[in-house]
């Protein structure tokens, strides 16, 4: 089963419930073992409830929702390392403590340069990566400006398909730490990296009057880990662009 479903983070649910239930399996195993060991007096432990869980394939790694997760994500990114960029932010001035002597102070990068850096340099990394294992003669630009991050972008974007078919693909990424870093699956690097920026410039999806399509429930929520609304009653999953729509033809009617 494990290897048909979506590696994204469609599944994160129902792998966080299945990790839960075998966690409860292997204390029951335990449990079975002291009550076999005390002489098996009584009733035995109850064993754990099989959970009933919906699965999304993967065509072949990530399913045709998390592709498109990834590549809004990506982009969405991009514009709002730009706003965040854009941004005139704290600059630390150098002491003469701590250059070298002879030299012409200068500040150090604010912390919003430092954020737009860091990504630049994981969205770099990615791409090298991706190039070496699809045997593409890609050669990344220098240096990390905005151009070469929004040129890295769109090279990503549009060799999307083929970038979340690689097995075991994954990114370094400091985005949780700056002085811990993780291993990230490419849609779930982008969703955090899009989560974070979002805070950052204060453009967070709010709470929304649109009814879920499934259920016709208004408990729509948003989810930055899954880059979609999902319905607390019935689990459906909404874009931010469909809720807008949703909302707007309700208006209409």
């Amino acid at each position: 089963m494990a290897d048909r479903v979506c590696a994204g983070p469609c599944n994160r649910h129902a792998r966080a419930a299945w990790a839960a239930f075998l966690r409860e399996r292997d204390a029951h195993a335990d449990a079975v073992d002291r009550w076999v060991a005390d002489g098996a007096r009584g009733e035995p432990p109850p064993e754990p409830v099989v959970p009933v869980l919906s699965w999304r394939p993967g065509e072949p790694l990530h399913c045709s929702r998390c592709r498109g997760t990834c590549r809004r994500a990506l982009l969405v990114c991009d514009e709002l390392a730009a706003s965040l960029a854009a941004r005139p932010g704290v600059v630390k001035a150098q002491t003469r403590w701590s250059r070298v002597k002879g030299t012409r102070p200068h500040g150090s990068m604010s912390r919003e340069a430092e954020i737009v850096h860091t990504l630049t340099g994981e969205l770099l990394a990615l791409r090298r990566d991706v190039g070496e294992r699809l045997g593409l003669a890609d050669h990344p630009p220098a240096g990390r400006s905005g151009v070469v991050r929004s040129r890295s972008v769109t090279w990503l974007v549009d060799k999307l398909d083929q970038v979340l078919a690689l097995k075991g693909l994954t990114v370094r990424s400091a985005v949780e730490d700056p002085d811990k870093l993780v291993e990230l699956g490419p849609v779930e690097w982008a969703l955090a990296w899009e989560s974070k920026l979002r805070r950052l410039v204060d453009d967070e999806p709010g709470s929304t009057p649109a009814r879920c399509p499934s259920c016709g429930r208004r408990q729509l929520e948003w989810r930055p880990r899954a880059g979609y609304y999902v319905c607390a009653e019935c689990g459906h999953h909404v874009s931010e662009q469909e809720t807008m729509e949703l909302v707007t033809e309700e208006a209409g009617t």
